[in-house]
């Protein structure tokens, strides 16, 4: 390996070939070469004090892994939170749902009680062919209010699978001991 010398000469033509470029202004008795070391001294400040400025604003990596982690827990906090919220609001409509629910089979119940009472004084009064008639619908009604019986505790129970498919099928008993009543 060689190493060659440079010539001093080069290099401080090129400095000032560079300044020249730097500074295009001609020297004249009243633009002095302190003039020209002021403007290289305050752009070689105001470059530094920007260049200090934008590394110590930036985080650092550790910090913002840092501001990430106490993100990410306090998302999971809110996340908790939000569920809990909402195990809460599932909560309480599914109690409005059962007292509804439990409310109309109670009155289901109230009504088919008071329409086999009835229909117990009729047969009493009926004659031997009514009679008859009146025990199968007497019969029928006391097989609906058992079922209803039935399922009404089932309404107590904590029944989280499922509440759907018993809600639908107590609705459709429901409606068939309404009409069954009105068809009378």
């Amino acid at each position: 390996m060689r190493l060659t010398a440079v010539p001093v000469v080069s290099v401080s033509r090129w400095a000032t070939n560079f300044k020249s470029t730097l500074f295009p202004i001609k020297r004249s008795p009243t633009y002095s070469n302190t003039m020209q070391k002021q403007f290289l001294f305050a752009g070689l400040l105001a470059f530094c004090s920007a260049s200090f400025v934008l590394v110590s604003c930036s985080d650092t990596p550790a910090e913002r892994r840092q501001d990430a982690a106490q993100d990410a827990k306090e998302n999971l906090q809110d996340a908790k939170e939000n569920l809990k919220d909402a195990n809460q609001d599932v909560s309480i409509a599914l109690k409005a749902e059962r007292d509804d629910l439990s409310a109309r089979m109670n009155q289901a119940g109230r009504d088919l009680d008071a329409e086999i009472e009835q229909l117990d004084r009729k047969i009493e009064k009926a004659s031997a062919k009514e009679k008859a008639k009146w025990q199968e619908r007497r019969k029928s009604l006391a097989a609906q209010r058992e079922e209803l019986k039935s399922d009404m505790n089932r309404v107590g129970e904590d029944m989280k699978e499922g509440w759907s498919d018993f809600k639908t099928a107590t609705a459709r008993k429901l409606d068939k001991i309404s009409a069954d009543l009105k068809a009378d």
